[in-house]
């Protein structure tokens, strides 16, 4: 590399650094539910070597029934136990990883169109890519996907190139992603398949390659085997459309085929990816994957994506199929998985990121390279970096002032700090209860507390009622206190000085006995509006 573009990647590198580090443990506003379990998971992993379940270094983690991929848990433990169990130290690892995606996609790019320019927009576009931010920012799975994607398919692309032992390594690559998010486990075999196609005569020279790296993918799809719950069957079920919604639908009454309906409903789903409002005005529908106040990609790279297509077009070589081939995949996931109305899905479709933003990258540098006059060619530039620089901060104002307020309780916003007040009022309670309102409170308290693994498993009590789904846990004890969760009737709520309610509002308001009670604590979302009452006798 020359020095300027080592100097230019430093610099962006740094910004995209930057950008994902800051104020991380407060914006978003909170940890959700699938982020705490995560770091109370990694706080046990790293202490006691085994899950909250009480399983040795686990290849799935049981969690909320949904058995977690393993990587991004095992991450976050190595950084827990450097740093200790924080908000900060477990958003961390995603912000490192995202951070590390800007810089590979720079080297696949590069070895992809053998051009440092298309790397370095390639690496720009990515950092402040309000897609790869918003998913940075929190501890999901994807990020980790998305990165072990591109670096396999780098790996495969330069072990080709130089006939080395980086090809095979490629392939273990590959075999990674399968066990670092679901969606890959039906993008990756097809990608490799088309990929293997795509190089065929390459691998041909290189047989032996070609075949220690089958058999490293052998090796690591043979985890599946270890451990069934990797095929990520358990979350499909949770999040699978019933046959009864495909029925519904008009083509079904027309034709009685259920197949047809199916891929009817499941095409629509994903062609919503490709939608103008989802791409490029607000974003997914699901406030924890987008602000809602831009799409996953700024209004301006529109006109590069399009661009970016035909000129890769006309480009018709290998690496204009390869890029396709991952662009068009991504969505597939989205579209035969996932709960009604649950399309498009950025989570699910999260291979889009990387893949589109090399288009986009192709297309801007494909625009610049038509300009011949120099002057012409600095004011566009300047022009191009001043709108980005717009979109760029009006989106971080967006992320940073309202976000965190208009979208706090799809955080699970309050819960933590109500366990944080108890913390803070140690002995002074032999029993709380807590509402089961919002999901899963239980993990909570584990991680505010940080409650030892050994003492949790020994005092715990599952639930066994119908919303075992959302609650899991019934009662634990720590340190002499009774944690109780939603198994009471809040309405008659008996006042005890030595007892503690968590409430609802409405929970509140609701009480036989309310003018027994003093209001401990009152714990509010963002905007103003009570979240939840902290109460005991007066």
């Amino acid at each position: 590399m020359k020095n300027l573009t080592k100097i230019c990647l430093f610099l962006i590198i740094l910004l995209a650094f930057g950008l994902r580090v800051y104020q991380l443990n407060t914006v978003p506003p909170s940890l959700d539910w699938d982020e705490v379990d995560v770091g109370y998971n990694a706080f046990t992993i790293a202490n006691y070597g085994h899950d909250e379940w009480g399983k040795a270094f686990p290849l799935t983690f049981q969690s909320f029934g949904d058995y977690k991929s393993p990587v991004h848990i095992y991450l976050t433990a190595l950084v827990v136990k450097l740093l200790g169990l924080s908000d900060f130290a477990v958003r961390l690892p995603m912000a490192l990883v995202g951070t590390l995606s800007v810089l590979m996609i720079f080297f696949l790019a590069r070895e992809l169109f053998k051009n440092d320019y298309i790397g370095i927009i390639a690496a720009l576009v990515l950092a402040v890519s309000p897609y790869s931010l918003q998913f940075s920012r929190f501890n999901h799975e994807g990020v980790v996907a998305v990165f072990v994607f591109m670096l396999a398919l780098y790996l495969f692309l330069k072990g080709i190139r130089l006939k080395n032992w980086l090809l095979p390594l490629g392939f273990i690559c590959f075999g990674i992603t399968l066990i670092t998010y679901h969606p890959p486990k039906i993008v990756t075999p097809i990608f490799l398949v088309l990929l293997i196609a795509i190089y065929f005569k390459e691998l041909l020279k290189v047989k032996k390659l070609f075949v220690i790296g089958l058999l490293g993918l052998g090796l690591v799809c043979g985890l599946f085997f270890l451990d069934p719950n990797l095929s990520g069957l358990a979350r499909s079920a949770q999040t699978s459309i019933p046959d009864s919604y495909y029925m519904q639908q008009p083509i079904y009454a027309e034709t009685h085929n259920l197949l047809l309906a199916k891929v009817k409903v499941d095409s629509d789903r994903y062609l919503s990816h490709f939608s103008l409002n989802y791409l490029f005005i607000h974003g997914d529908q699901i406030a924890r994957h987008s602000t809602q106040l831009v799409g996953e990609f700024y209004i301006i790279d529109l006109f590069w994506l399009l661009i970016g297509v035909i000129s890769l077009i006309k480009l018709k070589n290998k690496s204009t199929l390869v890029v396709f081939s991952w662009a068009l995949l991504a969505p597939l996931p989205a579209s035969i998985t996932g709960g009604i109305g649950e399309a498009p899905h950025a989570a699910r479709a999260i291979l889009m990121m990387g893949s589109w933003h090399l288009i986009i990258a192709f297309g801007l540098y494909s625009f610049i390279i038509l300009l011949k006059r120099p002057i012409l060619k600095k004011v566009v530039l300047l022009s191009i970096g001043l709108i980005y620089l717009f979109l760029v901060v009006t989106y971080l104002r967006g992320y940073y002032t309202v976000y965190p307020i208009k979208q706090a309780i799809e955080w699970q916003y309050g819960v933590a700090k109500a366990a944080q007040y108890v913390k803070d009022h140690p002995h002074q309670y032999q029993r709380v209860f807590v509402t089961a309102e919002r999901s899963q409170p239980y993990i909570f308290f584990l991680y505010t507390l940080k409650v030892p693994l050994p003492e949790y498993l020994d005092n715990v009590t599952l639930n066994q009622d119908s919303h075992k789904s959302s609650n899991l846990v019934s009662i634990f004890w720590f340190n002499h206190t009774q944690y109780n969760f939603g198994n009471w009737d809040p309405i008659e709520s008996m006042p005890d000085p030595n007892v503690l309610y968590i409430l609802t509002p409405s929970e509140y308001d609701g009480l036989r006995h309310k003018t027994d009670f003093e209001i401990k604590d009152l714990i509010k979302y963002p905007s103003g509006v009570e979240a939840f009452f902290l109460v005991s006798k007066k």
